[in-house]
């Protein structure tokens, strides 16, 4: 194998690849990458705690007034609505519509059918050795 590899350039290179991949399955429901992402986020996480938009603007690290605006066209859209909770009516709890659920099922599907090809690309012995490398490497950039 040839030693000019970069190992962190092609993971990146992967990374991305998968992320524009969901990227073009998240459009074709007239959403935008991070409207699918934060989709996805209330979708998980709503059934285990209430979910405010503090909570996404530090999950996906994005300032505030960003998040607002995302927020409000995603709720122009159907997506979500912001409803105001009885301790505190400045607060505003992001819940998704029935439209964002149906959206949201959509959008898992198609990621599920990302993540099918892929693990069809390799056999049983070729998966293994991949996930114990990646967590190899992982666990060594973690120290």
């Amino acid at each position: 194998m040839n030693n000019d590899v970069h190992i962190g350039r092609l993971i990146s290179i992967f990374y991305k690849r998968i992320h524009r991949k969901i990227g073009q399955e998240v459009r074709q429901y007239g959403l935008t990458s991070i409207q699918g992402r934060i989709l996805g986020f209330v979708y998980n996480e709503s059934p285990i705690r209430d979910i405010f938009q503090k909570d996404i603007e530090e999950e996906f690290d994005i300032r505030r007034s960003s998040v607002t605006s995302v927020l409000q066209l995603m709720e122009k859209k159907g997506y979500i609505k912001r409803i105001s909770v009885s301790e505190d009516a400045r607060l505003k709890k992001i819940i998704l519509t029935e439209h964002g659920i149906e959206i949201q099922n959509k959008i898992y599907s198609s990621i599920l059918q990302v993540e099918k090809s892929l693990d069809e690309e390799l056999n049983n012995e070729e998966k293994e050795l991949l996930v114990r490398l990646i967590n190899r490497l992982s666990d060594k950039i973690a120290d």
